[in-house]
Order: C-alpha cells, then sequence, then structure tokens
C-alpha cells in the first residue's frame, strides 16, 4: 500500500466532516475560528495523503465526490465512536468503576480481603482481582494496577506509599528455646534448626549486622516456607529459629540474639505513577493505605 494512504491525521478528518455538515468551507472556518485558507489547505492535505479526490469544489457550491461520500459516512461513525469512547475515559477517572488488579504476597489473603470490602461495600461499580503470589510480580508488564510488597523497594517506576519499615532480627518460641537452648553467638547457630523463607539445593543465607558489621550465615533450614506469615507460625509452633520483622513479634516469641540484626523491610503499596490512574484505582490505593496503616496502628 502507498506510504499516502496511511493514518491521515485525525484533525484533518474531524474538519472534512464538520466542511461536509456545513455545505460550506466558509461555515466551517468560522465554527472552527480559523481562516477559510486554513481550512481549503487541510482539505487538500487530507485528500492528498489519501490520494483521492474527496470534494468538489466550484464557486458557489461544494458537492461529494462519489469516493468522498463513503469516506464521510465511514469518517463520521468513527469519530463519533471516538467521542463516545473519550467519554468513556473520562468517566473512569472521576467516577470509580471498572476492574482493579491487585498483587500481594500470599500471607496478606486474609489482611487484604478484610481491608477491602469496606471498599466494595462503597463502591458497587468497581470490581478487584486479587493475585496472591510470593514471586515477584512486575508490575507494569503484568499489568496490575496495584501491589502490596514486603521488603526493600528498588522500583523506580513506581510509586511506593510506606505502611511501616521494620528491620529484622531472630525469634524462636519458648518452648524451642527451653528444648534446645538459646545460642549466645553466631557460631551457635550451627547447632541449631533454623527456618528459612527461600533457600536453594545447596542451602540458605542470612544477613546479619551486629554493631555495624555484615556477617553472612549460611545454613541447611530444617524448614523453608514461602511467605514471613508461615514462617512466624512455624517459630511459634516451636520447629525452630526463624529471622522475621521485628513488627512481626508476638507473645510467645522470643528474641535471640537482640544484638544481631537484619536488614531493613517494610510493607509498601505500590502503584504507577499517579498521573492517569482510573479514579478506581486511585480511590482503591488511597483506601488500602489508609486500612493497612491502620491495622499496623492496632497492632502497635
Amino acid at each position: 500500500m502507498d506510504a499516502k494512504l496511511d493514518s491521515p491525521d485525525l484533525n484533518d478528518v474531524a474538519l472534512f466532516v464538520d466542511v461536509v455538515r456545513a455545505e460550506s468551507f466558509t461555515a466551517a472556518a468560522k465554527t472552527r475560528g480559523v481562516p477559510v485558507s486554513t481550512v481549503s489547505r487541510r482539505i487538500s492535505r487530507l485528500e492528498g495523503r489519501l490520494d483521492t479526490r474527496l470534494l468538489e469544489r466550484t464557486t458557489r457550491h461544494l458537492h461529494l465526490t462519489d469516493v468522498g461520500r463513503s469516506y464521510f459516512q465511514h469518517a463520521e461513525r468513527a469519530l463519533e465512536q471516538l467521542g463516545e469512547g473519550t467519554q468513556l475515559v473520562r468517566t473512569f477517572h472521576v467516577a470509580p468503576h471498572g476492574r482493579v488488579r491487585i498483587t500481594a504476597p500470599t500471607g496478606f489473603g486474609t489482611t487484604l480481603a478484610t481491608s477491602l470490602a469496606p471498599y466494595l461495600a462503597t463502591y458497587r461499580d468497581v470490581t478487584i482481582d486479587l493475585e496472591l503470589t510470593d514471586r515477584r510480580v512486575d508490575i507494569i508488564q503484568e499489568g496490575f494496577d496495584l501491589a502490596v510488597r514486603t521488603g526493600r523497594i528498588e522500583d523506580s517506576e513506581l510509586v511506593a506509599r510506606k505502611i511501616f519499615e521494620t528491620s529484622r532480627a531472630m525469634f524462636a518460641s519458648r518452648q524451642y528455646l527451653t528444648s534446645r537452648g538459646r545460642p549466645k553467638r553466631l557460631a551457635d547457630l550451627a547447632k541449631h534448626d533454623l527456618i528459612a523463607s527461600q533457600a536453594t539445593t545447596s542451602g540458605a543465607v542470612w544477613e546479619l549486622y551486629t554493631h555495624g558489621k555484615r556477617h553472612r550465615v549460611a545454613f541447611k533450614p530444617r524448614l523453608v516456607v514461602n511467605d514471613m506469615t508461615s514462617a512466624r507460625s512455624a517459630v511459634a509452633a516451636g520447629i525452630g529459629i526463624a529471622l522475621l520483622p521485628k513488627a512481626m513479634a508476638e507473645s510467645g516469641i522470643e528474641a535471640v540474639l537482640p544484638s544481631a540484626s537484619g536488614p531493613l523491610g517494610g510493607l509498601w503499596v505500590m502503584y504507577p505513577a499517579r498521573r492517569g490512574l482510573t479514579a478506581a484505582v486511585r480511590t482503591c490505593a488511597d483506601h488500602l493505605i489508609e486500612r493497612l496503616l491502620a491495622v499496623r496502628k492496632h497492632h502497635g
């Protein structure tokens, strides 16, 4: 196909429709607030782009060619549909409705379902697609609107709203410590059952800090889990020692070697830059942040 037939300027197409409806270059120019010469030049440009004559011009009259009549019918319908689409986009940015896709770690399913219930009750035209997974999701590439993430944040293309930030510490249950003894230094960990949140066939590694000094503790885990909530439950059950966010400490489990701490991490709500967010995504993000902060405050 000739390159001239590709992608005519939509502004020229809209002007052509105005001219045909008004049956006059002068009337269309007046409506648009531009000189008649501009209208004539742009219609000629459209005809050149399409490589065909759309209008026959005489001193007093304007007539559509056969091709021009057919093109007008299609162009008029297409512009109307485009206008409807534009209006639909605008409503998405004014009144919350449509789908919001959220990804979050598996351990947050109950908390998020509870937190989102009031939002869904308020906005009846919004539906939420919540995908729980412990893999690292590419929010933009995979088409998600919001993400709840734990740990350290590195995505520069996303807005990250912090719910809380905390370092990690080693925890064990009183039952376990009574049975196995309390480690007094990092080297003692080799004699204990350790719980890892991720590991390879060669084992797991904890990054720990004591008095500003970094240590890498390699070990063969007794249990490997894929989320922090499961790790805390395993600790409470007396299975072994786990490296947990300090914010997850609860009664029945105690810090082991309090002078040693893990890397800084936290809980975050993340989304693409606010510009261009639909009303559903914007209000859902604000609601989720507010609710998670309230949960955090309630649990101290």
